[in-house]
């Protein structure tokens, strides 16, 4: 059964894990953090397809925050949550 590769993203510390991605492919993880800073961070998928990075230097809750990931035998997966929507006050 083939899966897509998927992200899960976690803060404080930002930590990136991958599921679904080829066995022993090399990832490379870029980490958008508006407006004009980028971190990456390199990781081999285990055997499972899934790996784990973690960017101590990111703190706090990035705003436009978004991640992609791309191995090197093709694999990709991006993490771009959508801004939440705030519905206008309801009036009685």
């Amino acid at each position: 059964m083939n899966h897509r590769p998927t992200l899960h993203v976690a803060l404080h510390p930002l930590t990136v894990s991958g599921s679904s991605f080829r066995a022993g492919e090399h990832v490379t993880v870029i980490a958008h953090l508006p407006p004009r800073r980028m971190v990456s961070r390199r990781a081999a998928a285990l055997s499972d397809g899934s790996f784990v990075v973690q960017f101590d230097d990111v703190e706090g809750t990035p705003r436009g925050l978004s991640v992609r990931a791309s191995g090197s035998d093709g694999s990709a997966a991006i993490y771009a949550p959508r801004p939440a929507r705030i519905s206008p006050p309801t009036t009685n």
